[in-house]
């Protein structure tokens, strides 16, 4: 029996690619390096802020230069990092139903652990998460199982009794790895082949749809 729901932010909670875009842009810009359209930048992301910009960057980048792409977006993206992010269609009626259902909700991303919780607070103040958790020194990112021990700590329940919802096959292996039902959030910034690829249970096409498979379970 499912008794909580964790959810990834990027691309299932929220459209954050307009400002991780711009700001990724910036960064790139102040060092005389090619930007890209935002869609494009949707094949960045998953699998931290690092990656991302290694995958920006032109083929061949120095290390140095990559470290500081990387400070420069670290100064620019958290300061607007709501500017035009934007909760995808159903997802706040589809926490309070959760939330009513008495499931224990979470939060778990590969984003810094800050600028996660900033980014919660601003767009759901009214969603009472157990954790909101993010990248830390030390902490390992997802897919590494290890990613789960503060949010299982949090939700206090086993990881058979979690639904972990995610847009891309990071987030699908990584719930595999841990032992949650690994769902697929389809509407976000990955096919669904990459996600049944890479594990999911389900592929949903909209948060409507959550409400309606979880009772399934």
């Amino acid at each position: 029996m499912l008794k909580a729901v964790l959810f990834d932010l990027d691309g299932t909670l929220l459209d954050t690619i307009p400002d991780i875009a711009g700001a990724l842009n910036r960064s790139l810009a102040a060092l005389g390096l090619p930007t890209h359209p935002v869609e494009r930048c949707k094949s960045f992301v998953g699998s931290g802020i690092r990656e991302a910009i290694r995958r920006a960057a032109p083929e061949g980048t120095g290390q140095e230069t990559l470290e500081r792409i990387h400070a420069l977006y670290q100064a620019d993206y958290p300061a607007r990092c709501a500017d035009a992010t934007a909760p995808y269609p159903g997802i706040r009626k589809m926490l309070d139903a959760l939330e009513k259902k008495g499931l224990a909700l979470g939060v778990l991303s590969n984003k810094t652990e800050r600028t996660t919780q900033r980014i919660i607070a601003h767009y759901f103040p009214e969603i009472n998460f157990r954790c909101v958790l993010g990248r830390t020194e030390g902490r390992p990112l997802k897919p590494d199982a290890g990613a789960a021990a503060p949010a299982l700590a949090a939700l206090g329940v086993s990881p058979g009794e979690i639904a972990y919802v995610g847009d891309s096959g990071t987030d699908m292996a990584f719930a595999k790895a841990v032992g949650m039902l690994p769902a697929g959030a389809g509407w976000g910034y990955r096919s669904r082949e990459e996600l049944t690829a890479q594990g999911a249970e389900t592929v949903l096409g909209s948060a409507g749809e959550l409400l309606e498979y979880l009772p399934r379970l």
